[in-house]
């Protein structure tokens, strides 16, 4: 078996398939790397469009985060606050909403920070659905994008694609990586000798909803 997010990292899953003695090679996991064959992130996912977006000047940053019971949620969370704590810029709990990944989770998300009286200047979405969605929002209210708010995305979705203006976001190699862990699979079936881990990069794509925030 080839094991996707978030059944790459469930527990459950993978001492049922070690008892049934079922070959398997895990897509993304974040722990128990001893366990199969694996391809893996060479960063912390998330750093570097939270750097981006500090790097831009802004310190008044809301976050929408995906599901909670998903592996990526934790994972780009955390390369979210690494940023943060080299920029010396504190998180706000108050800025961060849950949006389960979803269009309209991400609508209601960024209607509830933008509707606040002390709204953030920039916000980062923790995949483009949310993200596309949080940009509705923000036109429903009578701002724009980037001069009144700064949205970054993640995934390199389809939909980052039509939206407008051009959303900022991350692209993940997640064919690439579904190949490698097939590759590797197969080698194991085969007894053959390989790599049993492997590395991938994620790219930040610079677009036009991310801009340094007004004085």
């Amino acid at each position: 078996m080839v094991l996707a997010p978030p059944a790459s990292d469930h527990p459950d899953v993978l001492a049922q398939l070690d008892a049934a003695r079922i070959r398997y090679a895990r897509i993304a996991p974040s722990r128990q790397l001893e366990l199969g064959s694996s391809t893996l992130l060479d960063d912390v996912v998330g750093h570097a469009v939270a750097a981006h977006v500090l790097a831009l000047g802004h310190r008044r940053v809301g976050i929408v985060k995906g599901d909670p019971g998903h592996a990526a949620t934790n994972a780009r969370f955390q390369g979210y606050q690494r940023a943060f704590e080299e920029a010396g810029c504190p998180m706000r709990d108050a800025w961060i909403e849950t949006g389960l990944f979803t269009f309209d989770g991400g609508y209601a998300a960024g209607r509830r920070l933008l509707e606040r009286g002390d709204r953030p200047t920039a916000v980062l979405v923790q995949n483009d659905a949310m993200a596309v969605g949080v940009m509705l929002a923000t036109r429903e209210l009578g701002l724009s994008i980037p001069d009144d708010l700064s949205i970054a995305g993640f995934d390199d979705a389809k939909v980052s694609r039509i939206a407008w203006p051009r959303l900022t976001t991350v692209r993940q190699p997640v064919f690439e990586m579904a190949v490698a862990a097939t590759d590797m699979l197969i080698a194991d079936l085969e007894s053959r000798e390989g790599d049993r881990h492997t590395q991938h990069s994620n790219t930040l794509f610079i677009q036009d909803s991310t801009a340094p925030p007004r004085a």
